[in-house]
Formats: C-alpha cells, sequence, structure tokens
C-alpha cells in the first residue's frame, strides 16, 4: 500500500469512527427532531371571517405518534393574533388530545397563514401545523382602510401625491387593493409615462383578499417644461384588457443645477 493509499484508508477509518461516535447525536446536530404529534386535520381553515363578528374558535386534534407517554407543556403561534388552549394531561402512545386555536381577525383585512407550534415531553420537541383562513374586514374598518371604490376592487386613496422628488431620486408609491367580491379577480397594472413603473402583486386577488400596486418614479426621466408632473396608473382587467379604474400620480421634480 503506498501513502496515498494510507492516508486515504486512514481517513475512511477515522470517519467511520465519527459516525458511529455521533450516530445517537447526529439528529440533534442537524437540528432535526422527530414529531411527537401528528394534528389532524394538518391545516386548520378557519375559512371565510367576518371582522365585525368578533374572535372564532376550531379544534384540531393531536395524536401521539412516539412509543413513549408524552404531554403538551408549551404552545405558541407566529402571531398574536391567536391563542392555543390545551390539555396537559400525559399521553400515552396512540392517545390523542384536542387542542383549541382562537383567532382575532379585529384590523386583519384578507387572507391569512399563520404557524402554531406545539411543545411537548421534557425534551420541548417542536410539534407545529398551520392555520388559514380570510378575514371579511367590517364596513367601518373597509370604508377607513379602503375608501375608493372601482367595480369589485376598492382602492387604498382615489390618487397619489408623490410630493417632491430629486432627478436622482427613484421613489416607490404604493396604492393598496382589495377583492370586494366573492370570485378571485386576476389585474394587471400600467402607466401612461416612461419615468414611472406600474406593478401589481399578487396580480391574482383571492375573494376578499389584497394586493398593492407598486409605483416606481425614476427622477432622471422626469422631463416636465416646470417644476410639477402629472401621471396616471391604471388598473386592468387581466382576462378581458378593460380599464378598471384610473389613478392620477402627481408631484414636483427638483432639479440639480447639473441637470439638464
Amino acid at each position: 500500500m503506498n501513502t496515498s493509499d494510507r492516508i486515504i484508508a486512514r481517513l475512511l477509518g477515522f470517519c467511520a469512527i465519527l459516525t458511529i461516535w455521533c450516530g445517537p447525536y447526529a439528529t440533534e446536530a442537524t437540528g432535526q427532531t422527530q414529531n411527537t404529534l401528528k394534528f389532524v386535520p394538518e391545516v386548520l381553515d378557519f375559512g371565510i371571517i367576518r371582522e365585525a363578528n368578533g374572535k372564532v374558535s376550531a379544534r384540531v386534534k393531536a395524536v401521539n405518534v412516539s412509543d413513549k407517554t408524552t404531554y403538551i407543556i408549551s404552545a405558541r403561534t407566529s402571531c398574536g393574533c391567536s391563542g392555543v388552549e390545551y390539555d396537559d394531561t400525559p399521553l400515552a402512545p396512540g392517545d390523542s388530545t384536542e387542542i383549541t386555536i382562537t383567532y382575532d381577525p379585529t384590523n386583519r383585512p384578507g387572507k391569512f397563514l399563520k404557524t402554531a407550534k406545539i411543545y411537548t415531553g421534557e425534551e420541548r420537541e417542536g410539534n407545529s401545523f398551520k392555520l388559514k383562513g380570510t378575514v371579511i374586514p367590517s364596513g367601518r374598518n373597509l370604508d377607513r382602510a379602503y375608501p375608493v371604490k372601482a367595480g369589485e376592487l376598492r382602492l387604498s386613496t382615489m390618487l397619489v401625491n408623490a410630493g417632491e422628488i430629486g432627478d436622482s431620486e427613484t421613489r416607490p408609491l404604493f396604492v393598496g387593493i382589495y377583492n370586494d367580491s366573492d370570485r378571485p379577480l386576476a389585474i394587471k397594472a400600467a402607466s401612461d409615462a416612461a419615468p414611472m413603473d406600474a406593478n401589481v402583486l399578487p396580480d391574482s386577488i383571492e375573494p376578499y383578499g389584497i394586493s398593492a400596486i407598486t409605483l416606481m418614479l425614476h427622477g432622471r426621466d422626469i422631463r416636465t417644461t416646470g417644476p410639477d408632473f402629472n401621471y396616471n396608473a391604471y388598473i386592468i382587467n387581466a382576462a378581458t384588457g378593460d380599464t378598471i379604474t384610473r389613478i392620477p400620480v402627481g408631484g414636483t421634480i427638483r432639479r440639480t443645477s447639473t441637470s439638464k
């Protein structure tokens, strides 16, 4: 066996020793843990929630799928809009319990997707499931957040004041959109001026869902005889190509001494 072969043989032997020694700890080292609970359903769907009706609750079943007795020691969700109630009674393998999730839709219009994390046993193993739904805002909050009606859409403003923008500046502006119908709507945005880009994301809005138009103004491209500029952005029905509404955009360009 030459020197190169001996080095390779030693490295392989060392790796084998490491594998044997680290084996029991490999899962922990990589941050992977075997879930002790299985949730039914795995995604808790609240469906359509009306903000005016206040908090809503739903239940999910948690089954101990491990080979040892365990118990829930804590629970949390990915936002302060939901609460978790659970029973900490010990669960033998195969036993199940119910977990109650309460969601508060106040000032949270549109679609939501959150994560609930459940910790069990002394090892604090993490088990998670999703909760989702769509909030229809109350009439008062809808009028406050999206006061402008445009067909089946509602907008956060009827015009955009860009203020003063420098000729070397790029400024983003936003208009919120709400789908006030019970059907999905596909839309797109357009601009009537080269200095302003208009994009909408997402461009497919679920029923009672929200979206937004991003208007990007490029000061270097604004060419006017005076300091003021006025452009238009359009929301267009992607299926028919028809214009749903026009959004005026105005402001003032601040030119430097070196600008032309």
